[in-house]
């Protein structure tokens, strides 16, 4: 269950991980496209004398080696960049210099390779080969110590070197010429110059190996140059490939981040295709997709979807005392706009559908809607009956209003009163509620949210049962569990369970009463002129400026266009009003 939910959680945001898989590739590529091509130059250095040497010493082998990662460091410090940059002219920062240097230590063979990266391959090798000689010319034994002693001795090999070779070079001639001799004297003599040449070739052979010892006394601290840098042919192979991929991959996983870390924190209300049996320990009744109007039982849709959800609901409510059924009903949800009146609507035309007389109270004074479901006025109703205190005893004049479907009426709200609570308190409620049994089968009450004000916990102790409905993707589970405490907190509350609606994605919103509109009155202009603007149609009649338009549009109200205006007739207003006041009329006097 875990792996489907993850995998659906993926499928749902499918499009944020395109998004940002995409963005971060597209914008890696243009930038690395944009770069200048790179070429890379090696130079290499050998530190100390063990391969030269016949018998290398082990201690000098490993003293090359430390060596060498000591000056891998000293390549990159400012004094040799700034040696290089003004041997060559370079218009740049050590700093920047420093960065374009890369070097590696082969231990085994005690080299040191210095690489440089630059856009310019000529630039490049003359780096890494000024590189190289500067620290060369830095060491120790190329005479860093003492330079002006190390520059006699250097002179000195090469007067002896000289020496040495001019000498060998006349005992070659002496030794070539013995065969040209005939008389034993003169032979004698060539052999004891030979010999007395020999004597000072050794002479000077022994004071040059002394000197080239003295020169360099510290062999394991000497470099050389092993292969100087040439120039590259070919730049460094492109990674722009791999950066992209790198930045896709990145920006998938952030994203998966992002949707798990959401997922978690996330705690509306989930609805899965497989089934929920319970939501807080309260057992669901029932599920209604999330679809247009038009597909609602409202609409005579009788095999939609929502009909299919409703008439389940319908059934799992009625089964649960089939020798008793409920003839009171309070759908009320945790907080507003969740669909309560929306299920409610619905629900009572499935009741009224299988021969019961159903009775619809919008209990929610504070924002009316069951009036806009079934497209009736709201001019009076439940308000005006429990602020009715003329009348007596179990008489009550209620404005009960066909809704267009056999055995359906409607009690609406009525004008927003000031205190909802208070009168749902009065003594006068009750007796309603008495009168309305008497009048239908089963009494459906729609009432505010129970987080906001007392009004649907009143009602609940009321009411023979109570639905909770909530809404996914909007209902939160802390919400539905401080709403079912609230609930269970007063005595005599029977909380059937909930209803789940939008239990699929669509596009359905409803709206409660518009809130500029409550409390107000209706004002009459001066002279009693016969056409209203849409806001004065609206607030006579109890709906939006949108009800009032669509009627016009039906032709059930007169209009009239005044320049970039619509109004509408008076006389078709006071029509609508004088056909509910008439039918609260017809039922004072059938219950008389």
């Amino acid at each position: 269950m875990e792996i489907r939910r993850y995998l659906r959680l993926i499928l749902r945001w499918w499009w944020l991980l395109v998004v940002s898989a995409v963005i971060p590739m597209v914008v890696s590529y243009y930038f690395t496209s944009e770069q200048l091509d790179l070429y890379q130059a090696k130079a290499t250095i050998m530190v100390g004398t063990s391969l030269q040497n016949p018998d290398p010493e082990l201690g000098q082998m490993s003293l090359s080696n430390t060596l060498a990662a000591a000056y891998a460091e000293l390549v990159r410090q400012a004094p040799i960049t700034e040696a290089v940059i003004e041997r060559l002219g370079l218009e740049r920062t050590p700093e920047k210099l420093a960065t374009q240097i890369a070097v590696a230590i082969r231990s085994g063979a005690y080299l040191l390779e210095i690489w440089v990266t630059d856009t310019n391959p000529e630039a490049a090798a003359l780096i890494a080969n000024a590189l190289a000689d500067e620290l060369i010319r830095r060491s120790p034994a190329s005479g860093g110590g003492d330079p002006e002693q190390q520059e006699f001795i250097r002179g000195q090999l090469e007067e002896l070197k000289a020496k040495i070779g001019s000498v060998g070079g006349e005992i070659d001639d002496l030794t070539s010429s013995l065969s040209d001799l005939t008389s034993a004297a003169e032979l004698q003599a060539a052999e004891d110059r030979i010999a007395a040449l020999e004597r000072v070739k050794t002479t000077y052979q022994g004071i040059y190996a002394g000197l080239l010892v003295s020169y360099r006394a510290e062999s394991p601290n000497t470099l050389s140059i092993f292969d100087p840098a040439v120039v590259p042919q070919w730049p460094i192979p492109s990674k722009t490939n791999l950066i992209v991929a790198v930045a896709g991959v990145a920006g998938l996983g952030l994203a998966l981040g992002a949707i798990f870390l959401m997922d978690y924190l996330d705690t509306s209300l989930r609805w899965e295709e497989d089934g929920v049996q319970s939501i807080v320990e309260l057992p669901v009744l029932g599920a209604v997709p999330r679809v247009s109007r038009k597909a609602t039982v409202l609409s005579g849709n009788l095999w939609g979807p929502v009909a299919e959800g409703i008439r389940a609901l319908r059934t799992n409510v009625f089964l649960m005392c089939p020798d008793h059924p409920f003839g009171t009903l309070l759908l009320t949800s945790p907080s507003s706009a969740e669909g309560k009146s929306f299920v409610l609507a619905n629900l009572a035309v499935a009741l009224a559908s299988t021969g019961k007389r159903v009775i619809v109270v919008d209990a929610d004074m504070r924002g009316p809607s069951l009036h806009e479901f079934f497209d009736l006025p709201n001019v009076t109703g439940l308000a005006d009956a429990l602020s009715n205190d003329e009348a007596d005893g179990e008489m009550f004049s209620v404005a009960l209003q066909e809704t267009g479907f056999d055995n359906l009426y409607l009690l609406s709200a009525g004008r927003p009163p000031r205190d909802p609570t208070k009168l749902l308190t009065s003594p006068r409620f009750p007796a309603l509620l008495e009168f309305l049994k008497g009048q239908g089968d089963v009494i459906l009450f729609d009432s505010s949210p129970v987080l906001g004000s007392p009004d649907a916990t009143v009602l609940a102790t009321l009411a023979e049962g109570t639905i909770l409905v909530v809404s996914v993707g909007l209902s939160r589970r802390e919400l539905i569990q401080q709403a079912k405490d609230r609930l269970l907190a007063q005595r005599g509350v029977s909380l059937l369970g909930v209803t789940v609606n939008r239990a699929k994605l669509g596009g359905s919103h409803y709206y409660y009463y518009s809130s500029d509109q409550r409390g107000k009155e209706p004002k009459r202009k001066s002279g009693d002129a016969a056409w209203l603007t849409l806001g004065e149609a609206a607030a006579f009649l109890g709906v939006n400026k949108a009800t009032v338009r669509r009627w016009c549009k039906a032709g059930r109200l007169t209009t009239h266009r005044s320049g970039m205006r619509l109004r509408v007739s008076r006389d078709d207003v006071e029509h609508l009003m004088q056909v509910q006041t008439s039918n609260q009329s017809i039922e004072g006097d059938a219950e008389a």
